[in-house]
């Protein structure tokens, strides 16, 4: 029997899959009520089972939600009925005490049905005690919080340390929207963190499968990556507690757990970011502080995870070599001290891990990174193809209100540090921080990391410090952005003409660049000529340029179907590009703020027939004097949603622009500064090409949006009109 909306689920439990892998799956579960009024549904489910003999556990929470309702229901079917409630003021920790709880107040031989109340921490420990006393056992849930309801592993704290046990799944998952949806939100938010933690997960597993040769099954990682959407399709709804949204966010939450008994492990569920909300979770018991739901550590732990795979796949050229050289001064002993250092009580079990797997021996690392040198494009390639755009992740839960970093459960610069290098020690599995490990980068990209999330770079506040000057000394060349940075509208921003002067006086070169292809460089020289600021058309750079000369090197006489305005149409035929409205070769898309349906209508269709397709610049949002309007990155994005391509990207920060950047000033790129107000474009241009950044806020950045960035300037300053005023100082 079943309830389910779209009936993915029926055809997935309690039955035999004979999958393309190899592997027959199975999800040994009965019975999965998703629906209103599930609870009503327990007594015939006792019937079916045969079991008269229940024994009804809550904690004292969780017996107001639902499981004194529960009780009702049962005696007044009269069921025989033996009811424990766990009297806890703090949160219920599933540790040897309450396991042994647990085991006291039940009675084995009275007992032919175990019925749990409530999410993680009940659920766990019913199917821990379920699996030991071979007791069937039904969860009641009370809120979709985590995905564990259909797995068959129990994580539980054991000598301070959490140790996940394979046990069994329930004989029933009773899901009831009417007691879901009145479920805490930072319940319902830990559940999202859950599932968003998949995407990261699956990255680590694929990792596995290259390194290690570890197991794998394509339809599984499809079946989690069905879950998730099934979680992120309605985050509106998701706050406002609607009905459909929290039964798309329980129903992802189970699958997610089904796929995990289909391969007999976790690995589908959970990686690194799991290991890191693990760690988190042993330091605040030892410090005797409140345990935070698991879901919002994992969720935090998946925003971190995600931006650690981007810097590794940022990072062009791996210098192997120099991995071996740094894992060779590898200590036991250093390893052993910051080991009991960090996990104090629960430090023998972490060791124990160790000597059972030893993954840190240098020969294990030898012949592992043997491996990851042969096989470094797969493994790149694999992150590109699991993994969201940058950024994602937080975007997704900050839209419901969730935390999104780590400061905010309580998480300082330090302990975030030592959880990031030794995170990896709480499980055997192979994930991102072991291949950082491996590369001996892991202590470079935490302290990354950890600048990225605790240095609290401020603007400019009068006066730069002897460091920050010595970055200005070294620009030959300022390149800024137009938009938001130099204008906004038809108005300069304040202190931009006399900043132009400063650098004049100091003997440096500045271009324009803008990624703006709804006008050309004609136009800006004509608009900047107006307000005051008399430039060359060759001091001015654009994406329209930098699309045309790759049209040129690579595309030379292709028939182009364009979506633009006037101005870069105009750029597209002194170039010598035919433009045809049929039979195209290639289809470019611009800033066109003359948009027509027809014209989208008809690049779609060329793009469906296979027809190439580019992108002048990838701004989903341009600066105005109102606010902002869309920009081609927002055109091409509903391109993409009806055709599932997305295109080429060219403008900032795309390495053609910068190439394009570096033939026009024939500098080096230590010798240039990128100024501008987007962290995605324009400080994105010179991250890890070695080009300086600054950020200007004056556009669209704000300083907050800085702790959720990958990209994080040099330099940052209110206006041009500060930077000319440390020019003053250094010149």
């Amino acid at each position: 029997m079943i309830h389910f909306h779209d009936g993915i689920i029926q055809d997935l439990i309690n039955k035999t899959i004979q999958c393309s892998c190899g592997m027959a799956h199975r999800a040994d579960i009965a019975d999965i009520i998703i629906s209103k009024g599930a609870v009503y549904e327990i007594p015939d489910l006792l019937r079916k089972y045969r079991c008269q003999n229940i024994f009804l556990v809550s904690d004292k929470n969780t017996y107001k939600v639902a499981g004194g309702k529960v009780e009702q229901i049962l005696k007044e079917k009269r069921f025989d009925l033996t009811v424990h409630i766990f009297q806890r003021e703090k949160s219920l920790v599933p540790d040897e005490k309450t396991v042994g709880e647990f085991f006291i107040h039940l009675n084995k031989d009275k007992t032919d049905m175990i019925i749990a109340v409530g999410s993680g921490t009940l659920n766990d420990l019913s199917k821990y005690i379920s699996y030991k006393l071979h007791i069937p056992y039904i969860i009641v849930a009370t809120a979709p919080s985590m995905d564990g309801y259909s797995s068959f592993v129990a994580p539980l704290i054991i000598d301070n340390l959490k140790v996940t046990y394979k046990v069994t799944v329930p004989r029933a998952i009773i899901a009831d929207i009417d007691i879901l949806k009145e479920a805490p939100l930072n319940m319902i938010c830990a559940g999202l963190g859950d599932m968003l933690g998949k995407y990261t997960g699956l990255c680590d597993w694929g990792l596995a499968r290259i390194i290690n040769d570890e197991f794998y099954c394509d339809w599984v990682a499809d079946l989690v990556k069905k879950s998730i959407e099934k979680c992120v399709d309605n985050l509106s709804g998701i706050m406002k507690r609607e009905e459909p949204a929290i039964t798309q966010l329980i129903e992802g939450l189970i699958l997610s757990g089904i796929a995990m008994n289909f391969v007999g492990s976790s690995r589908p569920a959970s990686g690194s970011e799991h290991h890191l909300s693990h760690c988190w979770e042993i330091m605040f018991l030892l410090r005797g502080k409140e345990v935070v739901l698991h879901g919002i550590k994992v969720g935090i732990a998946t925003i971190i995870m995600e931006k650690l795979f981007h810097l590794l796949r940022a990072r062009k050229k791996i210098d192997f070599t120099a991995s071996l050289e740094r894992i060779s001064h590898f200590s036991s002993q250093e390893w052993n001290r910051n080991i009991y250092r960090i996990f104090q009580a629960a430090a023998p079990a972490v060791i124990a891990l160790e000597e059972e797997s030893p993954k840190n021996s240098l020969e294990r690392h030898l012949a592992r990174i043997k491996i990851i040198e042969q096989k470094w494009m797969e493994i790149i390639k694999m992150i590109e193809q699991v993994l969201p755009k940058i950024g994602t992740i937080g975007k997704i839960l900050q839209e419901v209100g969730a935390p999104v970093h780590p400061e905010q459960i309580g998480i300082d610069a330090d302990t975030f540090y030592d959880s990031l290098i030794y995170g990896k020690e709480v499980r055997n599995r192979y994930g991102i921080l072991q291949l950082l490990w491996d590369l001996g980068l892991l202590e470079e990209f935490s302290q990354e990391m950890v600048d990225i999330f605790f240095k609290k770079l401020p603007p400019y506040q009068g006066s730069l410090s002897e460091k920050d000057k010595n970055i200005l000394r070294k620009v030959q060349c300022f390149i800024l952005d137009m938009d938001g940075t130099f204008y906004i509208g038809n108005n300069l921003i304040e202190g931009a003409l006399s900043f132009i002067e400063k650098v004049k006086k100091c003997g440096k070169k500045f271009y324009f660049f803008t990624n703006n292809s709804s006008r050309n460089a004609r136009y800006y020289r004509d608009k900047l000529k107006e307000m005051g600021c008399t430039v060359k058309r060759e001091d001015i750079l654009t994406s329209n340029q930098v699309i045309l000369k790759y049209l040129q090197e690579n595309y030379k006489d292709q028939k182009v179907y364009l979506l633009g305005n006037n101005y870069l149409r105009e750029d597209f035929k002194s170039a010598g590009v035919k433009l045809v409205d049929d039979h195209p070769d290639l289809v470019v898309v611009g800033f066109d703020t003359t948009l027509e349906y027809e014209c989208i209508a008809k690049a779609c269709h060329y793009i469906r027939k296979g027809v190439l397709f580019f992108a002048v610049n990838p701004d989903f949002n341009c600066p105005v004097e109102e606010g902002f309007i869309p920009d081609c990155g927002s055109i091409c994005a509903m391109i993409t949603a009806s055709t599932g391509i997305t295109p080429m990207f060219f403008g900032k920060p795309s390495s053609y622009t910068f190439q394009y950047i570096l033939d026009s000033t024939r500098l080096g790129a230590s010798e240039i500064a990128y100024i501008g107000d987007r962290l995605y474009t324009d400080i994105a241009m010179g991250k890890d090409r070695g080009m300086i950044t600054i950020l200007v806020l004056s556009g669209e950045t704000k300083i907050e949006d800085l702790a959720h960035s990958h990209f994080q300037p040099d330099l940052i300053f209110p206006s041009l009109k500060e930077i000319k005023a440390s020019l003053e100082e250094i010149y």
